[in-house]
């Protein structure tokens, strides 16, 4: 049996002293041609630790020389590098320079900006086709409503509702990673969209990925969030073949009981394998405020959701087949955080085909 996992996880910060004979490299020296190449994490896949100096306040301008985040690199290659942040809470971080040899090396990514909100910030580093992120904390005065949400994968942030097990409010972001890589994709990034979509009765808000695609969220009053997609796990395909149109369904409910069942519609028709049919999904809580620990960090008031996917071919007599069961853990304040699916009689995840 084959197993399929989307590893959902937050970089979180690893404080620690580098040795003393590691060499930092920030050399602005013209005349060398070539492009440096290596890699932010180890021999494991996993991001490398890094050390944040300097103290970070809402509204007091950082500085170059006394803010700054210090990442290891393994440099494969030498020549001229660019290492850099996205900007978040109004601060960035980069550094650039030339890589005189290979192997492992300091760089400090120098901070800019001025942070806006007092709340931990998560920041995503770029360096040629590698990704991994870091956390600063921020110091200040909560005026009043809001909190912080929204994070993952193999870095992430982002803003929300305190309260919210999927928040949805515009801006907040995630980067997801897949274990094993899907092909050639390794991570992505998920980001709430301004504006919202009224579908039924329900407001969604727009998920846009780096991978081009769209999905559509929402929550109602009772504490019960909604799809608007095919009945798949969230941000993957299943089926070779699936209709041009969504159905709505609830994928989430933050006050149901600990073995509560409920179904999506009947969402068709679809096709796997060559067969033709309808599907819907299943859903079980698993558990209720539970905790959950992954890349280093564990999670409070944790939400387990069972998901299994069925299929019914066309002028089958029998029952519903089960072709794919999974969980998704969602964290208060934070969304989701992981998603393990377990792969029955799928041999892959794959994009599909709108017929």
């Amino acid at each position: 049996m084959k197993h399929l996992t989307l590893r959902i996880g937050i970089i979180t910060a690893v404080f620690c002293m580098f040795m003393a004979c590691k060499k930092e490299l920030s050399i602005e020296n013209g005349g060398f041609g070539g492009t440096a190449q290596g890699e932010l994490v180890d021999s494991l896949g996993n991001c490398k630790s890094y050390v944040i100096t300097g103290e970070y306040s809402v509204d007091s301008a950082i500085s170059t020389s006394t803010h700054y985040t210090s990442i290891k690199v393994n440099f494969t290659a030498q020549g001229k590098y660019k290492i850099y942040t996205d900007t978040i809470n109004g601060m960035w971080f980069l550094d650039s320079g030339f890589a005189v040899s290979s192997g492992e090396a300091v760089i400090k990514l120098k901070g800019y900006g001025t942070p806006i909100l007092p709340r931990t910030t998560y920041f995503t580093i770029y360096f040629n086709n590698n990704i991994c992120g870091f956390a600063i904390s921020v110091n200040g005065s909560v005026m009043g409503g809001g909190g912080s949400g929204g994070s993952g994968g193999g870095s992430g942030g982002g803003t929300g509702s305190g309260g919210d097990y999927f928040p949805t409010t515009s801006g907040s972001f995630w980067t997801y990673q897949y274990l094993p890589k899907l092909g050639a994709i390794d991570t992505f990034k998920v980001t709430t969209i301004t504006g919202l979509v009224p579908i039924d009765t329900l407001s969604y808000a727009q998920f846009a990925t780096s991978l081009a695609d769209t999905f559509y969220f929402a929550k109602n009053g009772k504490g019960t969030y909604f799809a608007y997609s095919t009945i798949d796990f969230d941000y993957t395909f299943l089926f070779d073949t699936i209709p041009d149109k969504f159905i709505s369904y609830p994928f989430l409910k933050e006050t149901a009981s600990v073995t509560e069942t409920w179904e999506s519609g009947s969402y068709g028709p679809v096709w796997t394998k060559g067969a033709r049919g309808i599907s819907k999904a299943v859903f079980t809580i698993i558990s209720m405020n539970g905790t959950y620990t992954i890349a280093g960090k564990t999670y409070l008031n944790v939400i387990n959701v069972e998901r299994k996917i069925q299929f019914l071919a066309d002028n089958s007599s029998g029952n519903y087949q089960t072709l794919l069961i999974g969980n998704s853990f969602y964290a208060k304040g934070y969304g989701l955080i992981d998603q393990v699916i377990g792969n029955q009689n799928v041999s892959i995840v794959r994009t599909p085909t709108i017929q």
